[in-house]
């Protein structure tokens, strides 16, 4: 999730500790659903068999994904974790992740070009009209070619 990256740009202090606590029970030590089944896809449980079991069985206290009070949970570096954060999805997990980082205050807002592999800073009107111009132009690309295949 590059959502965490992108979110910390620009941030505060506060904020980049919330980020470092939600990319640690995320895409360290985060869990999903799929198919009704609980899934490890954190590195950290990846790369510890023996936290991978003990993650997921019946010990450890699961809770749902919410980025607000995930953010605020304590969590342990020498041990396993005696709480982990289960997403709905990770389709659902991006869409909370974009949600909680709409809310941090910051001076400018970032954009990914996912052409360019880059980071746009959006501090300017003009940066912005640019932005939306180019946008524009692709969606109208994208749009006659679905006009053609309808």
């Amino acid at each position: 999730m590059h959502e965490i990256g992108l979110a910390s740009l620009g941030a505060s202090d506060e904020d980049i500790e919330k980020l470092s606590t939600l990319y640690w029970f995320t895409l360290e030590f985060g869990l999903c659903k799929q198919n009704g089944a609980l899934k490890a896809y954190g590195a950290g449980l990846l790369s510890s068999y023996g936290e991978l079991v003990y993650a997921l069985s019946n010990e450890p206290e699961c809770r749902p994904f919410e980025p607000e009070e995930t953010c605020v949970q304590p969590y342990q570096d020498q041990t396993y974790q005696p709480v982990y954060f289960v997403s709905e999805s990770f389709a659902d997990a991006k869409v909370k992740m974009r949600m909680f980082s709409a809310k941090i205050d910051r001076p400018f807002s970032v954009r990914y070009d996912p052409f360019t592999c880059s980071v746009e800073v959006l501090d300017r009107p003009e940066r912005i009209r640019n932005t939306l111009s180019q946008m524009k132009a692709d969606l109208g690309v994208l749009h006659g070619a679905l006009e053609r295949l309808a």
